[in-house]
C-alpha cells in the first residue's frame, strides 16, 4: 500500500519536474502517535506592547504553542518512521505557517528517519514570519550550519513539524511575541513579484496609421490621413513623437500637410516617482490653474504613476497584539467590514479602508476563552486623491504655444507653471499653484476640511493679475457627504463657483470670462442592489449679452437581472435664446442588453427632440483574428441616421472599416453616404530582434524562436488558454506582444506550435516590470533542449526513489553550469531535462549520510531532435 501511495503521486510530479526542480514525495501515515508534546511559552506579566500600537489585554491563562509530532508509528532508529525506505531521500517541500505557504524549501529525509532544511532558504523565507529581534537570533543559530534538524532550533524558539500525510509539508510554529507585525488590510503588493527579464538595452517602436474617408456624393474627395506615433528607448532615456500628414481647414483653403503634435525626451526616476520632459510639454494643472501648451523643461513627481496598485486607505500606526487565538471584528460607521480568525501575534490594521470623511471605528476581540474586549477610535480619510502623507508637485518652464489642436508654435511668451499638494495625517489636504509670463500671474491654493459622518467642505480659489485685465479672483467652495448604510452608499454634493470679469490665466490673458457663477449639486440615493436614482441641477449665470442656463432632472437605474437593465428620467431646462436647443420639459426611458462584457444592446427613446435610437456593439479584442462590429440607427423628428462599423485584429495589422447613410426620412436615408476605412501596423525593435504587430501604446515584447526551433512558429500572448494569441512568428518577425503596462509586473506568455518530441521550451512564462515605452526580446528555446528518460536498475531490479546529480563532463573554455538533480520514481523511471546535444554527462547517487556514488555515464547524440531513451542501465553503464 506504501508502495502504490508513493507511485501514484510521485510519478505525474517526476515527468512533469523541469530543470532544476525536484520532486515532493508523499510519504505514507499510519496509526495514531502518543500524545502530543508541547513547547510551553513562559506567561509574561506585562503583555507586549508595539510602540504608538493598541494593545489588547485579554484575561486568563496563556495557551502555549503545541508542536505536534507526526501520527506516524515509532520506527527502528527510535524516531516516527517517516522514511520506510531505509536511505536518504532528497525532496523540495512547501514550508507553512499557519494556513499560508513560505515558499519551497530543499529537504532531506534520511536513512534513520530525519529531516534536514537548506538553511540559507529557510533564513530567507522566515524574514517575513519573524520580528527583526527574532530573526537576528534565528541566523546567528543557523548561519554556520549549511543543513539543519529540528534539533538546531531548540534555543531559538521557533519549532517544526514535519507532516507526511499532507505531501511532505513542514509547519513553523513561533512564539507570538517572536512574530512580525501582519499587515490584515495590506493591499496588493505589485514589488513583491518575481521579474525574471530585464528590458531590452535599446528598443524602439513605430505606430502607422493611414484612413481615408469616402463621399458617396462629392465630386471632390479629401485626401488620406496618416498618422505617426512611437518611441525610442536607451537605457533609461526616452524619446516619444506623434506626427501627422492630412487636410488641414483654414478660413480660406485647404492644405495638405504634415504636423508635428509633439515631440519629447522623458526621464523616469520611479524610486523617487518623479518624471522628467525636455521638448514639448503637456503641463499638468490643478485646482483654478488653466492649461497651455508650452515648450520647455518640466518635472512632476506622483506615486500615482509609478504605484498602479497604491493604497488609497489611511496609512498610520495602529497595531493589536493578540496573547491567544481569537475572532477578531472590524466595524466602520457601525456596519461589520470583516471577522477574521487570527492566531497569537502582532498584526497591523493600519490599511483598513475608510471611507471619504469621518469614520467611527470599533474593533472587537473575542479569545478561545470566550472573553470580549473592545476598543473604538475615530479617524477621517482625506478624500483629496493623495495618499495621507504623500505629496505631489509639477514644474513647468517654457515658450507658450499659440495653437490649440494644431502643431505647437512657440512664439507666445516665456512662461512657468507649477503645483505643490500634500496630504497630511489628521489635518487638512492643502494645495498651491504659480502661474506666471510677462502678461499674466496668477496664484491658487485649495484646501478642505472634512467634517464627521462622512462630509467634506472643500475650498478652492485664485487671484491674478493681468496686463490687459488687472487684477481678478476666483473662487470655489464644495460640499460632499457619503452615507454609508451597510453595504448600500448615498452620495451629495454640490459646487458653487464664482469668476470675476477681469480673472486671468496664462490660457486666459484678456480675461475673457463669459460666466460669472456657476453651481451644480447632485444626490445618488441606493434603494438596494437593483435599485439606484440620482437627482441633480446646474445652473450657468452669463455674463453681459450671454444668458443664463439652468437644468434640474431625475433618474432611475433598475437592474431586471445580470443582463437586463432599464433607465429612465425626466429633465426640464433652460437655455438662452441665443441656442438652438430648446427649453422646456423632456423625458427619457431607455432598455440595455448585457449579457457580458464584450456585447451590449440599447433601446432609448428622449422626447425632447423626439428622438428614438436603437445601439448594437461587440467590441473585438487584443487577440488574432479578433472580430468587433456594431451598428446604431437614429431618428428624430427631421433626420435619419444609420452607421454600421466593424474592425479586425490580425497578426501584423488591424483595421477598422464605417458605413454612415444619413437622410430625411427611412425612405430616403440614402441622400448622404460616407464610408471610412482605416488600416494600422507596427514596427517594433529590441536589442537586435524585429517585428510588425498591432499598434503599442506603450511597452512591448517580441517574442521569437531559437536557432533549434527551425522555422517553427513561435506564440506570445497574455493568456494562452483557447489559443487566445497576442502575436505569431514569421516571415516579418518576432510575435509582437503588445499590451504591456508600464510599472505594473505582468506575465508574457509564449509557447511553440508542433515542438519537436521531448524539446524544452523553458518555463513558458516570464515575469517583467516594464519601464515607460520600453520593449523586450524574449527567446523561446534554447541550446540545452533534449530530454533523457529511462529506467535505473540494480542487479535486474528496478531502483525505486534514488536521489542524486547529474553533472556535465565535457566542459568548454568558460562553462561552469550547476549539477541538475537526478531522482527516480516508485518503478524507478527517471527524466532528464535540459541536456545539451552532443555532451557527455556523469549521473551519481546519493547514498546513507550524504555520500555520492558513479552510478552512469551517457552521451546525447549530436542529432538529436529533443528526446533520448535511455533504456535501462545500471549502475557502471556506459550510453
Amino acid at each position: 500500500m506504501k508502495r502504490l501511495l508513493l507511485s501514484s503521486a510521485a510519478l505525474p510530479l517526476i515527468l512533469a519536474s523541469g530543470a532544476g526542480a525536484q520532486v515532493v514525495v508523499p510519504l505514507p501515515r499510519s496509526t495514531p502517535a502518543p500524545a502530543p508534546q508541547e513547547n510551553a511559552v513562559p506567561q509574561q506579566e506585562q503583555p507586549p506592547r508595539a510602540q504608538d500600537g493598541i494593545v489588547v489585554p485579554l484575561p486568563g491563562p496563556q495557551t502555549p504553542d503545541q508542536l505536534l509530532e507526526p501520527a506516524v508509528p515509532i520506527g527502528p532508529h527510535g524516531r516516527p518512521d517517516i522514511n520506510p525506505y531505509d536511505r536518504d531521500i532528497d525532496m523540495t517541500v512547501p514550508l507553512t505557517f499557519l494556513t499560508r505557504s513560505l515558499g519551497d524549501i530543499p529537504m532531506r529525509l534520511t536513512a534513520d528517519d530525519r529531516f534536514l532544511l537548506d538553511s540559507p532558504t529557510f533564513l530567507r523565507l522566515m524574514r517575513t514570519v519573524l520580528n527583526d529581534e527574532a530573526h537576528a537570533e534565528l541566523s546567528a543559530t543557523l548561519s554556520p550550519l549549511t543543513v539543519f534538524g529540528p534539533e538546531d532550533l531548540v534555543s531559538t524558539g521557533v519549532a517544526l513539524t514535519y507532516d507526511p500525510a499532507s505531501l511532505a509539508v513542514v509547519v513553523v510554529q513561533v512564539r507570538a511575541d517572536q512574530r512580525a507585525v501582519e499587515d490584515i488590510f495590506a493591499p496588493p503588493r505589485d514589488d513583491l513579484n518575481d521579474v525574471s527579464l530585464a528590458p531590452a538595452a535599446f528598443s524602439a517602436y513605430l505606430n502607422l496609421n493611414a484612413s481615408q474617408t469616402y463621399l458617396w456624393t462629392a465630386a471632390d474627395q479629401q485626401r488620406p490621413t496618416i498618422n505617426l506615433d512611437g518611441a525610442l528607448r536607451f537605457g533609461r532615456i526616452v524619446f516619444e513623437g506623434d506626427a501627422s500628414l492630412g487636410e488641414e481647414f483654414g478660413l480660406t483653403e485647404t492644405s495638405y500637410r504634415f504636423a508635428r503634435n509633439y515631440a519629447r525626451f522623458v526621464y523616469d526616476q520611479p524610486e523617487s516617482y518623479r518624471r522628467w520632459y525636455l521638448g514639448d510639454l503637456d503641463p499638468e494643472v490643478r485646482g483654478q490653474q488653466s492649461f497651455v501648451q508650452m515648450g520647455g523643461v518640466g518635472v512632476a513627481r506622483q506615486q500615482r504613476r509609478f504605484n498602479t496598485f497604491r493604497s488609497a486607505v489611511l496609512q498610520g500606526n495602529r497595531q493589536l497584539i493578540l496573547q491567544r487565538e481569537a475572532t477578531v471584528r472590524f466595524f466602520r460607521n457601525g456596519s461589520l467590514y470583516r471577522e477574521l480568525r487570527l492566531q497569537p501575534g502582532r498584526y497591523d490594521f493600519s490599511s483598513l479602508p475608510l471611507l471619504a470623511g469621518s469614520n467611527d471605528v470599533r474593533v472587537q476581540v473575542q479569545d478561545i476563552t470566550g472573553a470580549v474586549q473592545d476598543l473604538s477610535y475615530s479617524q477621517y480619510l482625506d478624500p483629496i486623491d493623495l495618499d495621507p502623507g504623500d505629496y505631489e508637485y509639477g514644474a513647468y518652464l517654457g515658450a507658450t504655444s499659440r495653437e490649440l489642436g494644431r502643431a505647437p508654435d512657440y512664439r507666445g511668451p516665456l512662461a512657468f507653471t507649477g503645483f505643490f499638494r500634500k496630504a497630511f495625517f489628521g489635518r487638512p489636504a492643502i494645495g498651491v499653484g504659480v502661474q506666471a509670463s510677462e502678461q499674466v500671474q496668477s496664484l491658487t491654493g485649495q484646501t478642505q476640511f472634512v467634517l464627521p459622518n462622512g462630509g467634506r467642505l472643500l475650498f478652492d480659489g485664485g487671484v491674478s493679475l493681468s496686463e490687459r485685465a488687472g487684477t481678478g479672483y476666483g473662487a470655489g467652495v464644495a460640499y460632499d457627504q457619503f452615507f454609508d448604510r451597510g453595504g448600500l452608499a448615498d452620495n451629495l454634493s454640490l459646487r458653487v463657483d464664482y469668476v470675476s470679469p477681469d480673472f486671468a490665466s496664462l490660457s486666459n490673458p484678456e480675461g475673457f470670462n463669459l460666466t460669472a457663477v456657476s453651481m451644480s449639486a447632485q444626490y445618488t440615493r441606493q434603494f438596494s442592489q437593483d435599485i439606484l436614482a440620482t437627482i441633480s441641477g446646474s445652473y450657468l449665470k452669463g455674463r453681459e449679452t450671454t444668458g443664463d442656463t439652468y437644468r434640474v432632472g431625475a433618474t432611475a437605474f433598475y437592474r431586471i437581472n445580470e443582463r437586463w437593465t432599464v433607465r429612465a428620467g425626466v429633465d426640464y431646462a433652460g437655455f438662452p435664446r441665443t441656442f438652438a436647443i430648446g427649453s422646456g420639459f423632456s423625458a427619457n426611458i431607455g432598455l440595455v442588453f448585457q449579457p457580458d462584457y464584450r456585447r451590449r444592446a440599447e433601446a432609448r427613446y428622449e422626447s425632447r427632440d423626439n428622438l428614438a435610437e436603437l445601439s448594437y456593439v461587440q467590441s473585438g479584442l487584443n487577440e488574432l483574428n479578433s472580430v468587433g462590429f456594431g451598428g446604431v440607427l437614429t431618428h428624430r423628428d427631421d433626420a435619419v441616421q444609420a452607421q454600421g462599423f466593424a474592425s479586425y485584429s490580425g497578426n501584423r495589422f488591424d483595421a477598422s472599416v464605417s458605413h454612415a447613410a444619413f437622410g430625411p426620412s427611412l425612405s430616403s436615408i440614402d441622400q448622404l453616404q460616407a464610408t471610412s476605412v482605416r488600416v494600422g501596423t507596427t514596427i517594433a525593435f529590441a536589442d537586435g530582434v524585429f517585428g510588425m504587430g498591432r499598434r503599442i501604446n506603450d511597452s512591448f515584447a517580441l517574442v521569437y524562436p531559437h536557432e533549434t526551433l527551425d522555422d517553427r512558429t513561435v506564440v506570445a500572448g497574455a493568456s494562452l488558454a483557447q489559443n487566445n494569441y497576442i502575436g505569431k512568428s514569421g516571415a516579418l518577425g518576432a510575435a509582437v506582444n503588445n499590451f504591456l503596462a508600464s510599472y505594473v509586473t505582468q506575465s508574457v506568455q509564449y509557447d511553440v506550435e508542433n515542438p519537436p518530441t521531448g524539446y524544452d521550451i523553458g518555463p513558458g512564462v516570464v515575469r517583467v516590470r516594464p519601464p515607460y515605452r520600453s520593449g523586450y526580446a524574449v527567446r523561446v528555446g534554447t541550446d540545452a533542449f533534449v530530454s533523457a528518460t529511462g529506467t535505473l536498475t540494480r542487479a535486474g531490479e528496478a531502483v525505486s526513489l534514488a536521489g542524486g546529480r547529474v553533472t556535465l563532463l565535457d566542459l568548454r573554455d568558460g562553462e561552469n553550469p550547476q549539477p541538475m538533480p537526478f531522482f527516480t520514481n516508485t518503478v524507478g523511471r527517471f527524466a532528464i531535462s535540459s541536456l545539451l546535444p552532443g555532451r557527455r554527462y556523469l549521473v551519481e547517487t546519493y547514498g546513507p549520510n550524504g555520500t555520492t556514488a558513479r552510478s552512469f555515464e551517457f552521451t546525447v547524440p549530436a542529432n538529436s531532435d529533443g528526446l533520448v531513451d535511455l533504456g535501462a542501465v545500471a549502475p557502471g553503464t556506459v550510453r
